[in-house]
Formats: C-alpha cells, sequence, structure tokens
C-alpha cells in the first residue's frame, strides 16, 4: 500500500474529499503583507543589478508560491482563482512593458511591469477566494414545485 500512498496525496491535493471543511482564504492583513514583501524583493534584486536573479522573476515566483500554497490549503475556488491569477500577471505585465517609455531602463521597466502583474494577480485571486460558494439545492420535503402544469390540490 506504500506505493499508492503518493497518488492518494496527490489526489488529495488536486480535488479535497467532499466532507472536508474548506480553509477560509488568507486574511486581507496576511495579504497585504506578503504583496508588500514581493514588491520589496523585487525592487531589492533590481536595484542590486544582478544579472543571475531577475527581480521581475522573482516577483512572479513569489506569486505562484502564494497560488500554490491557496491550492494546497483547499480554499473555496483556488482553481479558477489560480488559473485567473496567472493570466492576470502575464497580461498586465506584457500590457505594462508594452507601455513604459523607453527612456527606463531595461531591468527596472521589466520590474515595474511585474509589480502591476502581480499586484493585479493577487487582488483577481483574493478577490475569486472570497467569492461565496454555491450551495446545492435541495427542494423541501413535501413541496411540489407544480412542474408540468398541473395543481398539486
Amino acid at each position: 500500500m506504500q506505493k499508492y500512498a503518493i497518488v492518494q496525496h496527490i489526489a488529495r491535493f488536486l480535488w479535497p474529499p467532499p466532507d472536508e471543511r474548506r480553509q477560509p482564504p488568507t486574511s486581507v492583513r496576511r495579504l497585504v503583507g506578503f504583496w508588500l514583501f514581493v514588491l520589496a524583493f523585487g525592487a531589492g534584486f533590481t536595484a542590486l543589478g544582478w544579472d543571475d536573479f531577475d527581480g521581475s522573476f522573482l516577483m512572479a515566483l513569489l506569486l505562484f508560491f502564494y497560488i500554490v500554497d491557496d491550492i494546497s490549503e483547499g480554499v473555496p475556488h483556488r482553481w479558477p482563482a489560480a488559473l485567473a491569477a496567472v493570466a492576470v500577471l502575464w497580461g498586465a505585465s506584457r500590457l505594462t512593458s508594452a507601455v513604459l517609455p523607453a527612456s527606463l531602463d531595461d531591468a527596472w521597466a521589466q520590474s515595474v511591469a511585474a509589480a502591476v502583474g502581480v499586484t493585479l494577480g493577487s487582488a483577481v485571486s483574493a478577490t475569486i477566494t472570497r467569492l461565496p460558494e454555491r450551495r446545492p439545492h435541495r427542494p423541501v420535503e413535501g413541496y411540489d414545485s407544480g412542474v408540468g402544469g398541473q395543481d398539486p390540490r
């Protein structure tokens, strides 16, 4: 049975059991702290000017870790939030880098574009994970919906 344990862990990561209670999304205070840390981290690496480490790449990577953390915790709407956050990160970064002036240094232009993408991506992810969950509608016993055009009396 040991060889199937990894499969069970992966299945639980992707699809938690339906009877398991969902974790609440990350608090707004913690999310704002994370966002400020990511921006400072990316700006710090860009300011250092290391060729091996790009601040924009590290900001996107930290957002990706945040998304994986939400997925592993099983917050509501985690998969749509992850897909939307990645799409917004990519799109906003591309659009921002297209409109930035050419006089800006290339490393700083990429960092500013990544900061905009990370900001919007984390905002989209936080918004989607806070949407109310849809509960299946169960009809009340003894209630006839009147389907078929007949009066229940």
